[in-house]
């Protein structure tokens, strides 16, 4: 047996203390770390834990090391990378993982090269299209410890699958990251330390190789480490043993397993079960405020900062990867798997909030200087009025109700499209304000300009991913042919469906294409929490209050020709208070707003639900009754759907096989959930809330998490993960989510299953609106049309993933994907000549992929992708 011990450190950015109270902590141990290597020649190798981020925190301080760590990296003896920061595998976005490993590479080239191995050491739980992912920059092995069981394996080795097909060699840490953390200098001690591993690994082995990791959470290098792994070799040479030790590299270790590679089983799929280790499944739900924040600031950098970027580029002005790169950078500091599952004291949470509005703030301002860019070099028609441009950043043509906020001296004025028909539109919002108020006096006073600031919608049809211009002529007005109102008699009513507000604030709704009626829609679900940040525990004794047999009050907030919103007040009595046993008798009022809007020309029931929280320790959700038979459902995951089970049975024997945490039907999302068959069904889309359940097994009711307060990191002891505690048990009354929180969901009833409906594509209409934007410049060098298409995607169950400027050149990266878990033949494109030259397949790392030509073809614009797999991920290179 060989053993290969691997030196490293696990270094949590940060937790229970801040990026600041850790990184001194790392400076020290990253001056030890050098002087160490430099010092002692046979000290062949540190692993610095998989994350570049450690080596940009303590150059900040220490920038004279550089030189030090580049010839450490280069020589082979300081591992770093592939990620930028070791992330969690399931609440960022998929763009969000590749743009971690993209940068996490970038940096490594900088002092050598990256370790190509997808090291996953602490994630809670392990996500399906990691595989694709990892093999898109090249890597083709992985480890990780969280998630996995006998059930799937009894081996720590295996070849782990994506749905597309695409695998890497894995390695299961059983006994996690730290099994031979302590290896001292004392030799009796470390032989316990091998008989231990080698009693609870050596049937697990499926050859003859042993990892042992010699590290842990912000631990040091052991300096001894080459003296005890000679030490131990001598005393087991002496045994008789064919034991060897070596202080060894992970790469090292997989290139000897591979040579026994045909004895490998296959797993796919994710891994998330707690029974050896938790991966705490309800950790979704803690901090949904900050989760929200961290979509919206993934979606604004993925289908606008970027798409519009690329546009104004493409009409001939500038795009900084650096600084958007450095936007991003703050985001995905947020995404360790610590910080973005919110398992962190106040403080740091505090941090997590500035960064993402650091975030902001860069792509606010780039996107502002990109759209002005742009507007100049579009050469609009005057005469037939003020241009109002509206973006689609999405690739499929899109029908849909667009909202834009125009400014005149007038309000009343028409809209027309480019060949003068008028396009009816309804106000939402309009006020008189004083333009000076927002403009900077220097030396004189400002003159007054009172404008009428109007809101309105209109519905918009756009080609591909592009722009098209309506124009708005002032002091005109039309006189519209009548429309039946959208909301009637307590009833709105589309070309779609009729759903109806009942006593209670629920909906029951009529889909036309299938003739069903879904009852209990948006039930609202009250109950104790008696858990910490790491999961959602319920008392011993709970009390459940729901809206069932609520009096809300209910008004009509708008009503017109093409959307109708209803206000739905509910007010509730409800415990003040919940712990481990019971909730307090104690109560206090809160109070739930709930706004319902349908549009008129679009299948969704768009919910707004803004929660007055007064109370602690609790969770709120919305349900909603499919009414359907199904053991399975389908949810939206990282570059497609994945299909999970309605019903566990893990829960039947968890507690009597002692496992770690329950196992129960509480998943992670990204844009929506899907329960079907062949018939119909029933979609629950979101914008960033991110954890649902399943209730009612074959019958399910979809259980949507609102909001989840808790007021300690860590408790021991709970219904749902019994004995000792996660993190520490440190009082975090932030995480009690008091004051206002507003959350937004939808609801489609459709026809089939989720693929026959395009829920993907419409979950993309609803989280990416079309994007207004009123022009008030005159350019008289403009040459561009008023309308462009750049890029346009033929198949309604592709989308698009990212438009951005390559990294090395100004060709332009379009990424897509096969949004369902279905093989498809060919896929058709197309791209606009007058843009681009041509057009070739590369990698996740934006390099030119082998034998691209037997898979793609393309003609003046028109591109042809055959043999698209199961939730495939690729990426088109736009030469200019």
């Amino acid at each position: 047996m060989k053993f290969h011990v691997i030196s490293h450190t696990h270094w949590d950015r940060e937790w229970h203390q801040t990026y600041q109270q850790y990184r001194v902590r790392l400076v020290r141990f990253m001056d030890e770390l050098i002087e160490l290597l430099q010092s002692t020649p046979t000290y062949s190798s540190f692993m610095l834990d998989g994350q570049t981020i450690v080596l940009e925190d303590y150059l900040e301080v220490k920038p004279d090391k550089r030189e030090a760590i580049s010839k450490l990296v280069q020589d082979g003896r300081l591992l770093i990378g592939p990620w930028y920061i070791q992330p969690d595998e399931f609440i960022p976005s998929g763009e969000s993982l590749i743009r971690n490993l993209l940068i996490g590479q970038q940096i490594s080239s900088e002092y050598g090269t990256a370790m190509q191995i997808g090291y996953l050491p602490d994630s809670f739980g392990q996500a399906a299209q990691i595989p694709q992912v990892l093999n898109g920059f090249g890597i083709r092995n992985a480890l990780f410890w969280r998630g996995i069981t006998e059930e799937e394996t009894e081996k720590t080795d295996f070849y782990w699958k994506g749905p597309d097909g695409s695998k890497v060699l894995t390695t299961h840490l059983p006994l996690g990251y730290g099994n031979a953390r302590m290896l001292s200098s004392n030799l009796e001690e470390n032989v316990k330390v091998i008989e231990e591993n080698v009693t609870n690994l050596e049937k697990m082995t499926t050859s003859q190789n042993m990892l042992l990791m010699c590290g842990f959470d912000q631990r040091n290098a052991i300096k001894e480490l080459p003296e005890i792994v000679d030490k131990l070799n001598r005393h087991y040479s002496n045994q008789g043993t064919d034991y060897s030790f070596e202080l060894s590299k992970l790469m090292d270790y997989f290139n000897n397993v591979k040579d026994e590679a045909d004895k490998l089983e296959s797993l796919s799929g994710e891994f998330r079960k707690g029974k050896n280790m938790r991966v705490h499944v309800s950790i979704a739900s803690t901090r949904l405020d900050l989760k929200k924040v961290n979509f919206e600031v993934q979606n604004l950098y993925e289908k606008y900062l970027e798409p519009i970027n690329s546009m104004s580029m493409l009409l001939g002005n500038s795009y900084d990867n650096k600084i958007i790169n450095q936007g991003w950078k703050y985001t995905l500091q947020n995404h360790a798997h610590d910080s973005i599952c919110n398992v962190c004291k106040d403080e740091t949470h505090r941090e997590m909030e500035m960064r993402y509005e650091f975030s902001k703030q860069i792509a606010e301002t780039v996107q502002s200087e990109a759209l002005t860019e742009l507007i100049d070099q579009v050469k609009f028609n005057y005469d037939k009025g003020i241009p109002l441009i509206v973006f689609n950043t999405l690739g499929h043509t899109r029908k849909n109700n667009v909202e834009a906020t125009i400014q005149f001296k007038s309000d009343h004025f028409i809209i027309t499209d480019t060949e003068g028909n008028i396009i009816p539109y309804q106000v939402m919002e309009t006020k008189q304000e004083n333009l000076n108020d927002k403009r900077i006096e220097i030396g004189v006073k400002n003159e007054d300009q009172f404008v009428w600031t109007t809101k309105i919608m209109f519905l918009a049809e756009i080609e591909g991913l592009g722009y098209k211009t309506f124009y708005i002529k002032e002091n005109e007005t039309n006189t519209p042919e009548q429309s039946e109102l959208v909301f009637h008699e307590g009833v709105f009513i589309n070309e779609y469906f009729e759903a109806k507000i009942e006593n209670n604030g629920s909906l029951t709704v009529k889909d036309y294409s299938t003739n069903t009626v879904y009852d209990n829609l948006n039930v609202l679900e009250e109950g104790g929490n008696a858990g910490d940040e790491y999961d959602f525990s319920p008392p011993r004794e709970d009390v459940i209050i729901t809206t069932k047999s609520s009096t809300p009050d209910i008004s009509v907030v708008h009503n017109g020709p093409l959307f109708a919103e209803v206000k739905i007040v509910h007010t509730l009595d409800v415990p003040v208070d919940t712990d481990v046993n019971r909730r307090s008798e104690e109560q206090d009022i809160m109070t739930i707003e709930t706004f319902v809007k349908v549009n008129r020309h679009e299948d969704r029931i768009d919910i707004r639900t803004v929660i007055h929280n007064t109370v602690k320790n609790h969770r709120i959700r919305a349900l909603f009754n499919t009414g359907i038979k199904s053991k399975t459902h389908v949810a939206d995951q990282q570059f497609g759907t994945i299909r999970r089970e309605n019903y566990l049975s893990q829960v039947e024997y968890w507690e009597k096989d002692n496992w770690e945490e329950k196992y129960f039907p509480i998943y992670p999302q990204q844009k929506f959930v899907d329960v079907s068959n062949d018939n119909r069904g029933l979609a629950i889309l979101n914008k960033g809330l991110p954890q649902y359940e399943i209730l009612n097994s074959e019958e399910p009711v979809i259980a949507l998490s609102l909001l989840c307060g808790t007021d300690y990191m860590g408790k021991q002891d709970l219904v749902n993960r019994p004995g000792r505690r996660s993190g520490l048990h440190v009082d975090t009354p932030d995480s009690s989510l008091l004051g206002k929180h507003e959350m937004e969901y939808s609801i489609i009833p459709h026809q089939g299953n989720e693929m026959d409906a395009h829920v993907a594509m419409k979950s993309d209409e609803y989280t990416t609106p079309a994007l207004a934007v009123q022009v008030n410049s005159h350019s008289d060098a403009s040459v561009h049309s008023d309308h462009n298409s750049f890029f346009k995607l033929y198949e309604a169950n592709m989308a698009i993933s990212a438009v951005k400027k390559c990294e090395e050149d100004d060709g332009v990266i379009v990424r897509i994907y096969n949004t369902t878990n279905q093989e498809m033949h060919s896929v058709k494109a197309s791209f606009d000549t007058q843009f681009f030259n041509d057009i070739e397949l590369v990698d996740l790392n934006e390099k030119p992929m082998a034998n691209a030509n037997e898979r793609m073809s393309s003609s003046k614009g028109m591109i042809e992708i055959k043999n698209i797999t199961s939730n495939e991920i690729l990426n088109f290179k736009l030469i200019r």
